[in-house]
């Protein structure tokens, strides 16, 4: 403002002698020229304003940018059609029609719809490294909500986080714990609908505790570990939760690291400018020695506006579950490729005293899971981002004059098969294939087709076939994905 009163000041004075003067008047105009700019150019470096960012949504920042509020969401609506599929016939017999593979006229054209996610969240950063994030769900299922019939507003962050230099970030509260590859990846930019089906039986999700992250503290290395307490949805630790609930915690960590200079390694081979290789693995824990249960769970290929799952039934008897595996992505310009492996174990009870393994009526459970992706940008000169500071990819920036188009790939297995749980588990293997078109980075389209095939499991109808039965789906699925 001092340089405002400045400028009239040089108005007012210019206007007291241009009567004696009126030679200067070039001389006069110019100066106020240059002193207007000066204030405009004064007013323009304050960021204390609202703005909108592209992927970061709304914020208002202080000029330091130690005190920032942001509000942020996602919303995907999803549709999703099985085109065909058969009875899971028991294909050792004939069964009870007479025929083998028989089909199914009822999964004929069965279609659903939803909105699949629609979060808003909260953030804000409040000086000397503090900040707080709030994100609900309002599409969330919320099984434990006695008060809404099963359906409410679930919440997924809910943390006080604390950034060190030269340390990284620490997480107080309902934050994603550390997981796999696709897990660790946030939903805005998966590049498939849904994450693979091991994924869904072996992962922690957001859970409420303690939570580390690098942060970009490490360089090229990054490390996320967390120890968490309570089940999946752990944001509502209250009374209506058993204590036996309560007991239970989880140690989870993930490690990678990404090569940005590869020509080195390669001989001097140039292999573009935009080349990014990480390799990493996750590892996870899950101490259930209070209750003993686990559910098991995954859905077809991802079909989740249908809510059928093939993989549907609970381990009992179960002291701990672990799981986790190796990882690997690679970008350069339009391709992206990307492939993990998970394996699964659960150690059962013993019926004779602690530590004496010589009588063991129940088997230990394993199972195992992996895939591999392919994503190629035919359109928009997009590329996928590979971040070494988060150890995952990044949302897709299209600049594109009509959007960025990519095809994409997926092979993707899971066996879950054990005589012990609840209802048999499967054995299923499915090929992914589709669209996604980028309008702009903050809204696409995602098309995916799969063909997929499993041996036991639940089936289409949630019955317990038992053992020797396969059977196919066939499914398309499509969202339109905004964020802001």
């Amino acid at each position: 403002m001092k340089k405002f009163y400045a400028g009239l000041a040089v108005i007012g004075t210019s206007a007291f002698f241009s009567g004696a003067n009126a030679q200067d008047y070039d001389a006069q105009i110019d100066a106020l020229q240059n002193e207007l700019l000066k204030i405009k150019q004064e007013m323009g470096k304050s960021s204390s304003k609202a703005y909108f960012k592209k992927g970061k949504g709304l914020s208002i920042k202080s000029s330091d940018g130690k005190y920032e509020f942001a509000i942020k969401g996602r919303a995907m609506f999803d549709m999703a059609a099985l085109l065909g599929g058969n009875s899971l016939a028991d294909y050792s017999t004939t069964g009870a029609t007479g025929c083998d593979n028989c089909s199914r006229a009822d999964d004929i054209g069965t279609f659903g719809q939803e909105f699949r996610r629609l979060r808003f969240s909260i953030k804000v950063k409040m000086g000397d490294g503090w900040a707080l994030a709030f994100q609900p769900d309002f599409a969330e299922t919320v099984s434990d909500n006695s008060n809404t019939g099963g359906k409410g507003v679930d919440v997924k962050d809910a943390y006080i986080s604390k950034a060190f230099k030269g340390f990284g970030k620490l997480y107080f509260g309902n934050a994603k714990s550390a997981g796999g590859m696709w897990e660790n990846t946030s939903s805005n930019s998966i590049l498939f609908m849904e994450r693979p089906m091991y994924n869904e039986a072996a992962n922690l999700a957001h859970r409420a505790g303690i939570h580390y992250d690098s942060s970009g503290a490490m360089g090229p290395f990054h490390l996320r570990v967390a120890l968490t307490a309570g089940a999946e949805g752990a944001w509502r630790q209250e009374n209506e939760d058993s204590d036996a609930v309560e007991d239970r915690y989880n140690v989870s960590g993930a490690a990678h690291y990404t090569w940005s200079k590869m020509n080195d390694y390669w001989g001097g081979l140039s292999l573009g400018k935009n080349h990014k290789l990480m390799v990493g693995a996750s590892w996870s824990y899950e101490n259930l020695s209070d209750a003993g249960t686990r559910d098991i769970e995954a859905r077809a290929q991802g079909v989740h506006t249908l809510g059928e799952k093939i993989q549907d039934g609970a381990l009992a008897n179960v002291n701990d579950y672990t799981y986790g595996g190796p990882q690997f992505a690679y970008t350069n310009g339009p391709l992206f490729v990307a492939g993990e492996w998970f394996y699964v174990t659960a150690d059962r009870h013993t019926t004779s005293a602690v530590g004496d393994q010589s009588s063991k009526p129940y088997g230990d459970y394993q199972a195992s899971g992996g895939s591999a992706f392919a994503h190629y940008f035919l359109t928009g000169g997009a590329s996928v981002p590979l971040s070494a500071k988060k150890g995952k990819i990044g949302g897709v920036k299209c600049k594109g004059e009509f959007g960025c188009t990519a095809v994409k790939v997926m092979y993707e297995q899971w066996n879950g098969a054990h005589s012990e749980l609840s209802v048999v588990g499967t054995d299923a293997k499915v090929m992914h294939l589709g669209i996604n078109h980028y309008f702009n980075s903050n809204v696409r389209l995602m098309i995916d087709a799969a063909r997929g095939l499993y041996i036991n499991g639940t089936g289409l109808n949630s019955d317990a076939l038992g053992s020797n039965h396969e059977g196919n789906l066939t499914s398309v699925q499509a969202r339109l994905h905004f964020k802001w």
